[in-house]
């Protein structure tokens, strides 16, 4: 295990992805727990970790280009502004992608949007997920806290700053946005509805 500050040691964070790990890390505007997106193994880490029904994919945080390339049937002006804003959309992609991942032909893509997310996210996206574990009301709000309850069950922490909210979530079709929860920058969302 390991703790490093988002500024810090980024290669020792993205070792441990891309060697099969699963860390925790600041997600912009929560904190999640992430693997790389084409680990199988330490993906189904996560579902255990989370108590998480398998039915339910996580969301993959990307670099821009790498989410408007993946993307089909979508006005890419509405996807490059709702990214820019930290929106999270769920899209349709012919990318053949795991289960963890993708339902229905759709992912949830989140835009790497701070230092330590574009520069993993440079060498592979992530998938990500809330840290709250299935049915349990989780009240963590020191960065401690959160080692404590994880420490046997992560890989690594990264330490940095997070907003305290959660994202907002749309699906977009064609030039069709539809709210599917609101969050952060949800007000982003009603200039392009």
């Amino acid at each position: 295990m390991f703790i490093i500050k988002e500024y810090g040691s980024l290669n020792r964070a993205l070792s441990i992805l891309v060697s099969g790990g699963v860390i925790l890390c600041p997600a912009f505007t929560l904190y999640g727990i992430s693997a790389g997106l084409f680990d199988i193994y330490a993906n189904k880490r996560i579902y255990k970790i989370k108590r998480r029904d398998y039915g339910k994919p996580f969301i993959v945080i990307a670099l821009k280009e790498f989410i408007l390339e993946s993307a089909v049937d979508v006005d890419k002006d509405k996807l490059s502004y709702l990214l820019d804003h930290a929106i999270t959309v769920v899209v349709k992609t012919p990318l053949d992608l795991p289960f963890y991942a993708k339902s229905e032909g759709r992912v949830a893509f989140r835009a790497a949007n701070t230092p330590f997310l574009k520069y993993v996210c440079s060498k592979t996206p992530i998938t990500s997920t809330s840290m709250n574990i299935s049915g349990v009301d989780m009240k963590l709000s020191r960065f401690g806290d959160v080692v404590s309850r994880f420490k046997r069950l992560i890989d690594g922490f990264v330490f940095g700053k997070v907003l305290g909210e959660q994202s907002t979530i749309v699906k977009l079709d064609g030039d069709r946005v539809e709210f599917l929860r609101k969050g952060y920058n949800s007000e982003k969302v009603m200039e392009v509805l």
